[in-house]
């Protein structure tokens, strides 16, 4: 044991051993400069040397670009890129899918084939259960106001009892909107396609027919509006409502509560309905076939 104490001892005092190291002139033999180091130094500075060299490129490689080129980490950034856009494409896709579905059935209701319309329990079953398509951006507004404006009803003010193959509308038993007071009548020369009726507030408003709402939306004339499918080619709006009660594709029947009277929209001036009823993109004077007092 002595013997080893000793040899550690003599190990210990080498490394620890100064020595100096000269720069000296290689002619005139001119000292130029000298250090005094011993092996310990050096192994310590060499060691501190490393480790800083080591740090410098560690953070080099990850808070730089240099990091793309480490082989195989380029490959992981990518492969996790392609599966990130395929994801978004797919949700892309399926949006848009939904939205042709909805619109195709929109399209049906309009032209009364509700035979061929695919049910709204449907698209719960299929992969775009979450999209919400009855929610309504500022195209789709637009894009609904151009149809109640333009393509979807053309003026006429024929008698639509007059057109060949119409339905007897008087046989029908019209449940009225709303009880009230009637306070502007049915003027289509001046563009004012329905009804006004003023009623307390928070009055409910019902459905005239048993049909389908085929659109529920909020614009800046009409306000809170509800479009209701029926039979024999018609269509009622409800317009200027507080409160909105169903939604797109919901089935109503005849005096079932759909809205709350309201004064929303620019074209309001106080609580009313605004009631209007479509035959065959012709528009109709709804106290001809409904009772309001």
């Amino acid at each position: 044991m002595a013997k080893g104490g000793v040899k550690t001892n003599k190990l210990w005092d080498r490394i620890r051993t100064k020595y100096r190291l000269v720069l000296m002139h290689d002619k005139t033999f001119e000292v130029q400069a000298s250090l005094r180091l011993s092996p310990l130094n050096v192994i310590i500075l060499s060691s501190t040397l490393f480790v800083v060299i080591g740090l410098i490129v560690y953070m080099a490689i990850v808070f730089t670009p240099l990091k793309n080129l480490v082989v195989g980490y380029s490959e992981v950034t990518t492969s996790r890129q392609i599966a990130e856009n395929k994801r978004v494409t797919d949700s892309m896709l399926t949006t848009l899918q939904a939205y042709d579905m909805y619109f195709n059935n929109l399209q049906k209701r309009l032209r009364g084939e509700t035979d061929s319309i695919i049910p709204i329990d449907s698209l719960k079953k299929t992969d775009y259960s979450k999209i919400v398509v009855d929610e309504a951006g500022e195209t789709d507004l637009a894009m609904r106001e151009q149809i109640e404006r333009e393509d979807l009803f053309n003026l006429s003010i024929s008698d639509p009892r007059e057109t060949t193959g119409a339905q007897n509308l008087e046989s029908l038993h019209f449940f009225p909107p709303i009880k009230g007071t009637v306070t502007s009548n049915f003027q289509p020369s001046n563009k004012h396609f329905g009804i006004d009726v003023v009623a307390p507030e928070n009055t409910p408003v019902k459905a005239c027919l048993d049909g389908v709402v085929i659109d529920s939306y909020w614009n800046f004339e009409s306000g809170n509006v509800v479009v209701i499918q029926h039979d024999h080619g018609l269509i009622s709006f409800y317009k200027h409502n507080s409160q909105i009660l169903k939604r797109s594709g919901n089935k109503v029947r005849a005096g079932d509560v759909i809205a709350i009277i309201g004064n929303t929209g620019e074209l309001s001036s106080g609580p009313h309905l605004h009631f209007e009823l479509w035959h065959d993109k012709t528009p109709l004077d709804p106290k001809e076939f409904i009772n309001f007092n």
